[in-house]
């Protein structure tokens, strides 16, 4: 779990999928790590708040390098103790790639009897993950203020039909 641009962000998926390198990478643009594997959710006010177990704070094990200490490698900034999770991106190989591509079905995640929203993230081929969960983050504060592109679009698209333009 990560602090990614003021949102609280877990990123799931089978092991091996990456989750440890994004994290790193994430930290670098100077996000924060809450938990590698270790993360604890308790209900405060209807929303889950995620931290680290005691004593694991700040280590990330990266695959070829082993544990790191991200407090030592990027300074105390790099990690926080804890934060709201706002954003479930889980974390897939695309086997079947038969989605909507300009709107993906809503998920929501579900822990505690908290419900949180949840995208899947393909994870094939030669892409900028980092810059990919940054740019869903982003999405994810446009859609709590009540503004979905998708939706935009297809909504000027109507327009354009309706008009006889398109």
């Amino acid at each position: 779990m990560l602090e990614v641009l003021g949102q609280g962000v877990l990123l799931q998926g089978d092991s091996g999928i990456g989750k440890s390198d994004l994290a790193l990478g994430l930290v670098d643009r100077g996000h924060r790590l809450i938990a590698d594997d270790a993360v604890e959710f308790v209900v405060e006010k209807q929303r889950l708040l995620g931290r680290c177990r005691a004593g694991f704070e700040g280590f990330l094990e990266v695959h070829g390098l082993g544990v790191v200490s991200l407090a030592r490698l990027y300074g105390a900034q790099a990690v926080l103790k804890q934060a709201v999770l706002d954003l479930v991106l889980l974390l897939e190989s695309p086997a079947i790639d038969n989605y909507d591509r300009l709107q993906p079905v809503p998920r929501s995640w579900q822990m505690l009897g908290v419900a949180v929203p949840a995208w899947s993230i393909a994870c094939a081929g030669p892409r900028n993950l980092v810059l990919i969960v940054e740019t869903a983050v982003r999405l994810n504060q446009c859609r709590q203020q009540g503004y979905d592109a998708g939706i935009d679009l297809q909504s000027r698209l109507a327009c354009l039909l309706k008009e006889g333009v398109a």
